[in-house]
């Protein structure tokens, strides 16, 4: 930073800099500048500059250095014709040493980095004489102050004043005595030709009056048309309509569609959306079908289904006709059908009225095996024996008991089994069966005499 500023205040990460309590030394020809850190700008390849002020740095600007200035509004040292005689002094407006030193510049209007079209007028005195103005010595005229100071080395500019001469348009004057007989009022101005005053044209009349879509603001010495609003021209041969549809592309609001009007606009909702053009709302419809499902079934039928959503649920609408559709799937072949069993049917007439068979039978059709698929499993017909309870009571064995344990683990006994007379069919007396309802035979092993005989053994001794 160029300059000494005795407070600043940094804010926003770096962003942004306030001037507090702002010295003479801040304003222009001294500078402000911020450089940017490479880190902070990693795309941009090139490294930092040191500062420099020679011209080939002005020329050749650095992408990371950015310069600021600070002026102050122009001091206004009156009216002047061309050819009149002019003093400027600064002392009136700024403290000056003895030490110090002024260079006087002739500046454009508009400041640029560059310093181009800067003239230097004077060096060293504190006020300049401009000995009859030209024409190109109207404008801005700058007096900077340079002096030592104790925290830079050498000589730097602590102060500058801007001057600001006006070129008087109100009059013309023949020779260096300014009286009613030598001037005379300008176009635009009435008066004496010494004090001249600005003509309202707007209420006085104009040469060209503005056009009906214009009105008429008054200038000094002059005046100009403008046009209303929504209309552009020179406000006194045209005031053509602004297409604001065309100039601002997004003038309207999503969802609606702009329309350019005489000297206005207007938006409307588009298509599909409802509101009163400021604000439109999209209008709720059945978003684009789904794909179909897939059909994942190898046999048989199956159906598959697509979906669809009613959008924008924010309009409060409603959308009419299904969220979903089922359609059959491809034809496929028929799947594997197992048999299944029909109810039995009732049992048949007993064969005989006192010992007979009756029957009762099924069918393996509910439903019949089909397509590969297996048949029913089980009997299809079951029997069983009928009989009439006035016959005589006819018996039947029951199956054999197990035979009893062996009751001797050594030598010979008996082991039992058993059955019992059932009915078969109940009639009357006793059930009679043909045959004995108890069974024996022998079990165990026979006993077997052991002789043991006792050989007498003699020793004999026999000396050596």
């Amino acid at each position: 930073m160029s300059g000494i500023v005795s407070t600043y205040c940094v804010r926003m990460n770096n962003l942004e800099i306030e001037l507090i309590n702002i010295s003479e030394d801040d304003f222009y020809p001294n500078r402000f500048w911020a450089e940017l850190e490479t880190d902070i700008m990693k795309h941009v390849e090139q490294e930092i500059e040191p500062y420099d002020d020679a011209p080939f740095e002005l020329l050749n600007p650095s992408r990371m250095r950015y310069y600021f200035v600070l002026d102050s509004p122009p001091i206004d040292i009156g009216e002047y014709l061309t050819g009149d005689i002019i003093q400027i002094h600064v002392a009136p407006y700024v403290a000056i040493s003895k030490t110090a030193f002024i260079r006087w510049f002739k500046e454009p209007l508009k400041l640029s980095q560059f310093g181009e079209n800067i003239t230097v007028l004077g060096d060293g005195t504190e006020g300049i004489l401009i000995n009859g103005v030209r024409e190109d010595e109207f404008g801005h005229t700058r007096a900077v102050v340079y002096d030592f100071t104790h925290e830079v080395p050498g000589s730097v500019a602590v102060a500058q004043r801007l001057f600001n001469i006006r070129k008087d348009i109100t009059k013309t004057c023949f020779g260096s005595i300014r009286s009613t007989h030598g001037c005379q009022c300008n176009a635009g101005f009435e008066g004496n030709g010494v004090h001249c005053v600005d003509i309202n044209e707007c209420i006085q009349g104009m040469p060209f009056h503005c056009l009906p879509r214009a009105r008429c603001i008054n200038t000094h010495g002059s005046y100009r048309c403008q046009c209303v609003v929504g209309y552009d021209g020179d406000g006194i041969f045209s005031c053509i309509d602004i297409d604001e549809c065309v100039q601002q592309k997004d003038i309207c609001k999503q969802g609606a569609l702009c329309i350019n009007t005489l000297g206005s606009f207007q938006c409307v909702c588009q298509s599909g959306y409802f509101g009163d053009g400021i604000r439109c709302i999209a209008t709720s419809i059945w978003s684009p079908w789904s794909p179909w499902s897939v059909c994942t079934a190898t046999c048989g039928m199956q159906n598959k289904m697509r979906i669809r959503m009613c959008t924008h649920p924010e309009s409060g609408m409603r959308c009419d006709g299904p969220s979903a559709e089922l359609t059959p799937c491809d034809a496929a072949n028929p799947c594997p059908v197992n048999g299944q069993w029909s109810e039995w049917s009732p049992w048949s007439t007993c064969t005989t009225s006192c010992l007979g068979i009756k029957s009762k039978v099924r069918i393996c059709d509910n439903p019949p095996a089909a397509y590969g698929g297996l048949q029913c499993s089980g009997p299809a017909e079951q029997s069983t024996a009928c009989g009439n309870s006035d016959c005589p009571v006819i018996g039947i064995w029951s199956a054999w008991t197990p035979w009893t344990p062996c009751p001797v683990s050594c030598g010979m006994n008996l082991v039992k089994r058993s059955r019992i007379c059932n009915e078969l069919f109940r009639g009357i007396g006793v059930a009679d069966c043909v045959g004995s309802n108890q069974e024996e035979r022998s079990c165990g092993f026979p006993l077997l005499e052991i002789f043991f005989y006792v050989f007498e053994i003699k020793t004999y001794l026999i000396a050596v």
